[in-house]
């Protein structure tokens, strides 16, 4: 591997903060080390970067990527599409809908958000649908193009709320036509102008990872994206005040906004509203602040921090041992560190903690779950030694 000093590390991962917006703080050195290595010399590299020659704002940029991401994150925000934002387009008499998933990865949150659309809408549908996801990675696009994904893009805390997709043999499954019908993608960096007008944008667990400066650019590419009556939603983390030109809609936790000129929400729901899997979660007497600590461990985590996140979860053990959701992060972040037997004696604890409540309580953390979530999880992984959580 050629050697790259630290000087020369740090103008490509200037460089790739520049071109991605991306905080520095979110870069991992070694993760530009490794994709720059194959790229040439040192000095060469450095140039063809001065230059923004493709194949190295590629490189870089696919090195701090994260691509985390998985069908229906946050049912919260599918619930209230259902519940507030089609009633209100269909008595508008409104006769097509434009969405965009900003910083799709690969694609999971474009075809949610299709097949929300397209299982809500009364049959025979008088509105059209039309998704875009985009992305900066044209290798992410071709796995969302190819619309074949593994276990990992189905999680319990992602229930599946609509038809999306069906078998595709060897525990994968395959986009239904009727949603890929709907649903394109193409390359776009968020720092640069929108790639339309939309009437529902998504940008959710993206902007935790930018820097403020561009974090203010986006959301304010995004909010000018907005058509009339426009929605906005974020992720819990991505933002920590409205942008220009728009007004909050719903609770602070959702994270969604609308047009200051938004027409107000119908008084009727003209649309069929799917089965809520999870029943309004009323937390336990507990203060918020292990929930607020357990995203901060999360941010680590999905930026490939594991010592740092491990610091977190640790601390908030200390402070809150009977927290059951960072009892179980913590024992998935030893899974991930090659750490059995430390993740075997948490998926115990984790046991013992729910042992005595009620198998459908809903447990507070960063997505409230049920007890029954935790103990499938620590049960799964001890039966078969990994759990399938590698």
């Amino acid at each position: 591997m050629r050697r790259y000093d630290d000087h020369v590390l740090d103008e490509l991962i200037s460089y790739a903060a520049e071109w991605t917006g991306f905080s520095r703080d979110a870069i991992l050195p070694e993760a530009v080390r490794r994709a720059a290595a194959g790229l040439g010399a040192p000095d060469e590299v450095l140039q063809r970067a001065a230059r923004r020659d493709l194949p190295v704002v590629h490189a870089l940029c696919q090195a701090v990527s994260v691509g985390e991401t998985y069908f229906f994150r946050h049912p919260e925000h599918f619930r209230w599409l259902a519940t507030r934002f089609l009633p209100e387009v269909l008595e508008a008499g409104r006769a097509s809908i434009h969405a965009w998933s900003a910083g799709c990865a690969t694609g999971e949150e474009a075809y949610s958000v299709a097949a929300c659309l397209l299982d809500l809408l009364p049959w025979p549908r008088s509105v059209t649908v039309e998704v875009l996801g985009t992305d900066l990675l044209e290798r992410n696009l071709a796995a969302a193009r190819k619309g074949e994904y593994g276990a990992w893009s189905r999680r319990p805390s992602g229930p599946m709320l609509h038809p999306i997709f069906k078998d595709a043999g060897s525990d994968r499954v395959r986009i239904d036509d009727t949603v890929r019908a709907v649903t394109r993608f193409a390359e776009h960096n968020l720092l640069d102008e929108p790639p339309g007008r939309f009437d529902l944008i998504l940008c959710r667990n993206v902007l935790v990872y930018f820097s403020p400066e561009a974090v203010r650019t986006v959301a304010r590419h995004l909010s000018r994206a907005l058509a009339p009556g426009g929605a906005l939603l974020f992720g819990s983390m991505d933002i920590s005040e409205p942008p220009s030109g728009v007004v909050r809609a719903g609770t602070a936790e959702l994270q969604i906004y609308r047009l200051e000129d938004a027409r107000p929400a119908p008084r009727t729901a003209a649309v069929r509203v799917a089965p809520d899997p999870l029943p309004p979660f009323v937390p336990r007497v507990r203060p918020p602040e292990p929930v607020a600590l357990h995203l901060r461990a999360l941010v680590h985590i999905e930026r490939g921090e594991k010592k740092r996140a491990e610091q977190e979860l640790n601390d908030l053990a200390r402070q809150v041992p009977d927290y059951v959701p960072g009892i179980l992060e913590r024992a998935l972040l030893h899974v991930r560190m090659g750490e059995k037997g430390a993740a075997t004696s948490l998926m115990r604890e984790v046991l013992k903690r729910t042992d005595k409540l009620a198998v459908d309580e809903l447990l507070p953390g960063p997505e409230p779950l049920p007890v029954s979530f935790y103990r499938d999880s620590a049960q799964t992984f001890l039966r078969s030694g990994r759990g399938g959580f590698e």
